[in-house]
């Protein structure tokens, strides 16, 4: 490939910008969290984010236990709370 067709190429290609799910997932996905007694607990390792809404943060929990640890880990920041299948996590 040429460097002008490298130079068009990145200049037409559309950027995806961030949606405030995705800024928080990045803020909380390495955050420690207690959970089973085990240490070196993280929120990646126990949920994954569902794209449902792009203005809050949807997750899929591998276990109930998941959500209270949660809680605590964000603290006052966010609002968590159960919805049907999904956790829901906002800033307050």
């Amino acid at each position: 490939m040429k460097k002008e067709e490298l130079v068009t190429t990145a200049a037409t290609t559309p950027v995806k910008s961030k949606t405030p799910a995705d800024l928080i997932w990045e803020e909380i996905k390495d955050k420690q969290v207690e959970l089973f007694g085990l240490p070196q607990q993280f929120v990646d390792m126990h949920c994954e984010p569902v794209p449902v809404e792009p203005s809050k943060l949807y997750l899929t929990a591998r276990a109930s236990a998941f959500l209270p640890s949660l809680e605590v880990a964000l603290g006052a920041k966010y609002s968590v709370e159960r919805v049907d299948k999904y956790i829901v996590v906002a800033k307050r």
